[in-house]
């Protein structure tokens, strides 16, 4: 009966390390779709936030009010941006390709952490200039567009229409979903979550 029990254990050990192991692939990527039709699995091997005042790395606060900095001076304060750096990686490594993935367009969906937080809506738009992806090339970082100015003042007087004072910052994650063809038709996809805080940031 012990044996059966610490066979079943293991078992369970053994599962649990598939899943996991399975999952998505580079910083924080869940997966892609269409690599089976394209023979390229599309790696998004590198992402960083950008903004007017700095890139920022991997560090996902918006600030969504422009404050007046000591003597007058206007806070920086614009669009921010998700900079990516792509690499295709070839299905079977043994057979040369000479198939090309070309980025076409992308959204950006937020999904909020707390129920009571306003909703934003997502982005849908075309790609960012001619974005190739090549099996064992690098490329990138290319910029795509995640959050702008728009959208925060749309966001700061929504939270006006609320009860109680919000609890800041406000939590969403983020949707980044990337779509593509390769020479041949075939469609692709690849995706990647943050999870981003927005706030009254200090950027005098």
């Amino acid at each position: 009966m012990k044996k059966n029990y610490l066979l079943f254990i293991a078992l369970c050990v053994l599962c649990v390390t598939l899943f996991l192991g399975s999952c998505g692939g580079g910083p924080g990527s869940p997966g892609s779709s269409g690599s089976q039709d394209t023979g390229i699995n599309p790696e998004i091997t590198a992402i960083s936030h950008s903004n007017v005042v700095s890139n920022q790395g991997d560090v996902w606060e918006i600030d969504d009010i422009q404050d007046i900095c000591s003597g007058g001076t206007p806070e920086k304060f614009g669009n921010d941006y998700a900079d990516i750096t792509f690499e295709g990686i070839a299905l079977n490594p043994n057979v040369p390709s000479t198939n090309v993935l070309t980025v076409t367009n992308y959204t950006v969906t937020f999904y909020s952490e707390n129920p009571s937080n306003p909703t934003i809506n997502a982005i849908s738009a075309g790609s960012q200039g001619g974005i190739l992806i090549e099996p064992g090339v690098g490329t990138g970082p290319y910029s795509f567009l995640i959050f702008t100015t728009g959208m925060k003042s749309t966001l700061v007087n929504a939270l006006q229409t609320i009860n109680g004072p919000p609890s800041l910052p406000l939590l969403y994650n983020m949707e980044i979903v990337i779509y593509g063809q390769d020479k041949y038709g075939n469609s692709f996809s690849v995706s990647i979550i943050r999870q981003i805080a927005i706030e009254d940031y200090d950027n005098c």
